[in-house]
């Protein structure tokens, strides 16, 4: 599919898809010089709405990306190589803390939210009689 119907379908701009191609988050096939889209291409963008939603940036997304591919389970690291794993490892648990305490904050204000509600409704049951 072209960027057009890919945009439309995935509700991405056309600069975001493209900006997208150009860090290296996208890969579409090329087809006469111009991008062609499938449906793994959608869900990829999914993966990265999701991400971004969660607190990712898009270098982190990229690294993430870029070292998912590329891993070898057999293979031994170098310093390197375990320094970046561990550099990814800090990101993701950074990420998870966040999450966390969004998710606390938002049972508490569910919770106020939820008590005020019930107070409301007892307020307009006296009112009723």
């Amino acid at each position: 599919m072209k960027i057009g119907e890919f945009a439309e379908r995935t509700r991405i701009s056309k600069d975001s898809i493209r900006y997208y191609e150009k860090i290296g988050l996208l890969h579409p096939e090329i087809i006469n010089k111009h991008s062609d889209y499938n449906n793994n291409d959608i869900l990829l963008i999914e993966t990265i709405i999701k991400l971004k939603q969660t607190g990712f940036s898009l270098l982190e997304i990229n690294i993430l990306f870029d070292w998912s591919k590329n891993t070898d389970h057999n293979k031994i690291l170098t310093q390197e190589e375990i320094q970046n794993v561990l550099q990814i490892k800090e990101i993701f648990q950074k990420k998870y803390v966040l999450m966390v305490q969004r998710e606390n904050n938002i049972k508490q204000i569910k919770h106020v939210l939820l008590k005020a509600d019930h107070k409301i409704e007892q307020l307009l049951e006296r009112n009723k009689g």
